[in-house]
């Protein structure tokens, strides 16, 4: 099968960046050009299995009114999909429905070019509404149709390309680190900062190899040192293995306890009390077990443990979120227990409690209580990973050495103790 002929683009801007839905403005436009030929007529035919006579075969369309081939009509309407997923509003783009009215047939050789305009936008939902319509060579309207898509939210593109400008430093040179979690999102943000800042960071991660190799892919790419460890942390032989593979090559200096569950949500009365063991075994258990099997190798360096909270656990609760906010609370009041145990053995304990935080764990919590979370931070916007992990590099770093049993909130002035 011949592959398709790939479209030129219309002159209007291209949106592709982090922040495009809010730059968005009823009325832009935008547009896509594309020559159809006799191959991707073939290819679509053998791609969507119609073979109607009309479309593939030339003595069967000769004797028909038409004279001719007709391309089929969902060949052309692609281009809204390019136009949408590419041009208008790009990247991101998820289409919700398309209605098309195909008002002239389409023929071999024809050039057509697929126009879409805003014609209304939604900044509860992040849906817009889009006239669309594809021309032909001679100014003729073949398509009309109205299009709905939600721009979906891209999350550390903004701070990704500020990684990107930041150079290495030797902050935390000959430091040894273990980050759980580290394959995506918020653990992924903090082993990127740290390795860049001249640490050792092992990437903790139980089912994400694959992102995970990611992560180290660009560690090293900026000139980093890291390496991977595989590790259910709810499993206390799992979680021995990790530190002994990790120990091996040398003292532990920083612990960040970064891996949890993804949040259930659910009103009290539909709660069992094992959902409640499951966030506590996920979320304290998990630091339990790895926090005793990494004190000996912590007590040696007299290093530094730093676990990861929410400030769901300062102030108001999270709505609906009682196992994970009644675990954090818990792990809250573990963490002050060991600063005070741990702290004649030089090991300082502290913890940062961000606000919510764009990562894939929250992804499909609604806009609407994204906005409402906007609307009460001073600095109006959510947390970002980066903002979390610039945190967890000052803990970790010699700025943080007289402080234990702190919790940094990273909340942009939501909460203010």
């Amino acid at each position: 099968m011949t592959a398709p002929h790939k479209p030129d683009h219309g002159s209007g801007q291209r949106i592709v960046d982090q922040d495009a839905f809010s730059r968005l403005s009823i009325g832009f436009s935008d547009s896509v050009v594309k020559t159809i030929r006799k191959e991707d007529v073939d290819a679509f035919a053998a791609l969507s299995g119609d073979y109607n006579a009309l479309h593939v075969d030339d003595e069967f369309a000769a004797r028909t009114e038409f004279e001719q081939r007709v391309v089929h009509g969902f060949l052309h309407a692609s281009l809204l999909s390019t136009l949408v997923g590419m041009r208008i509003p790009g990247p991101g783009a998820l289409y919700l429905s398309q209605t098309i009215d195909f008002t002239l047939p389409v023929f071999i050789g024809d050039t057509v070019k697929a126009i879409g305009t805003i014609t209304a936008i939604d900044f509860t939902t992040r849906v817009i509404g889009i006239k669309t319509e594809i021309v032909n060579q001679h100014g003729q309207k073949v398509l009309d149709g109205e299009a709905r898509v939600k721009c979906l939210r891209l999350v550390n593109s903004h701070s990704e390309q500020q990684r990107k400008g930041s150079s290495m430093s030797d902050l935390l040179s000959g430091q040894v680190v273990l980050v759980t979690g580290a394959s995506r999102g918020i653990g992924r943000s903090i082993a990127k900062t740290l390795a860049t800042h001249g640490a050792k960071v092992w990437i903790n991660y139980h089912r994400s190899e694959g992102a995970a190799r990611s992560v180290a892919a660009e560690i090293e790419a900026d000139g980093g040192a890291c390496a991977l460890v595989k590790a259910d942390v709810t499993q206390r032989e799992q979680v021995a293995g990790m530190l002994d593979e990790v120990t091996r090559q040398g003292q532990l200096h920083v612990l960040v306890n970064n891996a949890g569950p993804k949040i259930h949500s659910a009103a009290f009365e539909e709660l069992t009390w094992p959902d409640m063991q499951s966030a506590f075994e996920q979320i304290v258990g998990s630091v339990f077990h790895i926090t005793q099997a990494a004190l000996p190798s912590l007590k040696r360096s007299r290093g530094k443990i730093i676990n990861v909270l929410t400030s769901a656990i300062a102030g108001r609760t999270a709505y609906n979120w009682l196992p994970y906010v009644a675990a954090k609370s818990a792990l809250l009041g573990l963490s002050k227990n060991l600063a005070q145990e741990l702290g004649p053995s030089g090991i300082r304990v502290n913890m940062v409690s961000p606000s919510l935080t764009d990562t894939d764990l929250t992804a499909n919590i609604p806009e609407k209580f994204r906005q409402m979370m906007v609307s009460r931070t001073p600095l109006r916007r959510l947390a970002n990973v980066d903002d979390v992990a610039g945190a967890v590099l000052f803990l970790a770093s010699p700025y943080s050495d007289f402080m234990t049993g702190d919790n940094l909130l990273i909340t942009g002035g939501e909460v203010m103790p």
